[in-house]
């Protein structure tokens, strides 16, 4: 019998944190959080768990790029609130902290546009700072293909990014 009590107890911060980190949204964090959970009791009633922080992490990360590409495409239907309120900031450097926002939401937006497993390698490699060994022992893929993946994840990425700056400039 799997004691829930206890795997969240242990786990429950590192799911949360998993989630909201690439969610950057409480209520869709609160969802993807809750929805981790149920994936891996279903799971666990199918077979045994050796390695519950590596399942997890990945169900984590599968659900919240789920929503957030679920995101972006309501999104791409409607007007966010931000583009309409400008809202007060409480950084120190308000500059930056803007610059630091805008720049993790294009990384989003791009990361919701990659194949799915290239999206996972992304976030779990440089975002939340797995070794190429854990990533792949976590998604069960040889450590060649992590690397390849992440290649490519970044290549796309910064191609991406690269665009989107080359049209600000051209708007400017």
């Amino acid at each position: 019998m799997i004691n829930w009590g206890a795997i969240l107890a242990e786990h429950g911060a590192t799911v949360w944190k998993t989630v909201y980190r690439l969610l950057d949204h409480n209520d869709d964090a609160q969802d993807c959080y809750q929805e981790t959970f149920l994936a891996a009791f279903r799971f666990g009633r199918k077979q045994t768990i050796g390695d519950w922080t590596s399942l997890l992490v990945s169900l984590a990360t599968r659900k919240a790029l789920d929503r957030l590409r679920q995101r972006y495409r309501t999104a791409r239907r409607s007007i966010p609130i931000e583009a309409v309120l400008d809202l007060p900031c409480e950084a120190d450097d308000p500059l930056q902290q803007a610059r630091a926002r805008e720049l993790m939401e294009r990384v989003r937006e791009g990361m919701a546009e990659l194949p799915e497993k290239q999206a996972e390698v992304f976030w779990l490699s440089c975002l939340e700072g797995l070794s190429h060994q854990q990533i792949a022992e976590q998604m069960q893929i040889p450590p060649g293909e992590v690397r390849v993946l992440l290649h490519r994840a970044r290549a796309r990425l910064g191609t991406m990014l690269n665009l989107d700056r080359l049209q600000e400039r051209e708007t400017q």
